[in-house]
């Protein structure tokens, strides 16, 4: 607004900014702590039974029942080591929605001088964003997610231009 003296020094000067961000989630494999095919390798693949797709909760982000090692293990065991057919990247994790805002009242002291004020306001709606799940088979919390991003941070500062 361009209006001059006390209406301008309180409606006049504000500034909107903000970034956002949406990521569909990253691919990730289900592993091993075995090595089944005895190569020594670090692609320690179970075997995929069924569709693993889960209810996509922290509690359970997939069905962990569809991987198993028990067949690799009593092929190795007979002699006949072999990978495990799961795909490498066939479940995707958790997606990101995150909304970054800040609010700023610039006041013009005099010619040379300038105060602004910024409000920012990082994961503005407080959005959680989860780390992927554990996805060793064998492991008890096999397809639960455990972490997340940090909660909503405030910040408010003060910067003299001259």
């Amino acid at each position: 607004m361009n209006r001059g003296g006390v209406v301008n020094g309180i409606l006049g000067g504000w500034q909107v900014s903000g970034i956002t961000s949406f990521q569909s989630g990253f691919p990730f494999s289900v592993l091993s702590n075995q090595d089944y095919s005895n190569t020594g390798t670090l692609t320690r693949r179970p075997d995929r039974t069924c569709n693993g797709e889960g209810q996509k909760n922290v509690d359970n982000w997939f069905d962990a029942s569809c991987f198993t090692v028990a067949s690799l293990a009593e092929d190795l065991a007979s002699g006949h080591p072999r990978f495990g057919n799961a795909g490498r990247n066939i479940l995707t994790g958790p997606p990101l929605n995150n909304w970054d805002l800040a609010l700023l009242k610039n006041f013009q002291i005099r010619e040379r001088f300038k105060l602004q004020f910024r409000s920012e306001f990082f994961n503005t709606f407080n959005h959680p964003y989860f780390s992927a799940p554990e996805t060793r088979v064998g492991n008890p919390n096999i397809g639960k997610i455990s972490s997340a991003s940090e909660p909503r941070d405030i910040q408010f500062g003060l910067k003299l231009s001259f």
